[in-house]
């Protein structure tokens, strides 16, 4: 059982556009309000430099070492629509193994407007925090997040002890389905990691507010990030979970 965790506060702002797919979109390519925990983790993977032949072995280190949870900083609002041709590969020559043919089709894309959020990390190693950190003050390559044209602009604005704490107030996504109490929230399951090399991994069914702090029915263990506390999601727990349900 976690009882204290090392952890920091990021805020990251998309200064242009940015699309989450949703991996279910084929003719529409649809777009989450919010990254996916699978694109932060990326985007930290891509901070500290990991290199391609050790990138799937990378992402699972922090899949298993990482808690996670986030926020919108900006309003939700509905996502923007263009249309947008997309490449095809389509056969390829036994030799070389090179597509023979380049089609391309014409879809409906979504994407978000200058979106911002704040993550909230944290793990049982305070030396992985201190070397995440510092990659994302000084990261070994660009930052982007969703696709790699969107790039992203991050500030660490805290970091320091995370301690669980018993709290009404939530500040990033909401554990379970819960009623918006006036306002709109939206349910959603994120990948939050891989269990093999293209299938991914969802996480428990989450409440997207469209405010925070969202006022809970009742005081839960959460989290608590300097003022703000929070639910947290592991990969490992989620894959746990799940075969022990099995």
């Amino acid at each position: 059982m976690l009882r204290n965790l090392y952890g920091f506060i990021v805020d990251a702002e998309t200064p242009y556009f940015a699309c989450f797919r949703k991996p279910a979109s084929t003719s529409v390519m649809l777009t989450y309000h919010v990254p996916p925990f699978t694109t932060v983790i990326g985007m930290i993977a891509n901070a500290l430099g990991i290199s391609r032949p050790e990138y799937l072995e990378g992402i699972k280190w922090l899949q298993n070492k990482l808690w996670l949870n986030l926020r919108p900083l900006t309003p939700i609002f509905r996502p923007s629509r263009e249309l947008a041709k997309i490449l095809k590969l389509v056969g390829e020559e036994r030799k070389e193994r090179r597509p023979t043919s380049f089609p391309s089709s014409p879809m409906h894309k979504y994407f978000l407007l200058r979106p911002s959020y704040r993550f909230f990390v944290a793990s049982k190693d305070d030396e992985a925090i201190d070397k995440i950190v510092n990659a994302l003050r000084c990261p070994e390559r660009p930052l982007y997040l969703g696709q790699s044209d969107d790039m992203v602009v991050v500030t660490v604005v805290w970091k320091g002890m995370v301690e669980q704490v018993m709290s009404q107030q939530a500040w990033g996504l909401v554990r379970g389905s819960h009623e918006g109490n006036g306002q709109r929230v939206e349910l959603l399951r994120l990948p939050i990691g891989f269990e093999s090399e293209r299938k991914p991994l969802l996480s428990p069914l989450l409440t997207l507010p469209s405010q925070f702090p969202f006022q809970l029915p009742e005081p839960e263990p959460l989290w608590r990030f300097d003022e703000e506390t929070v639910h947290l999601f592991n990969a490992s727990e989620v894959m746990e979970n799940a075969f022990s349900k099995e």
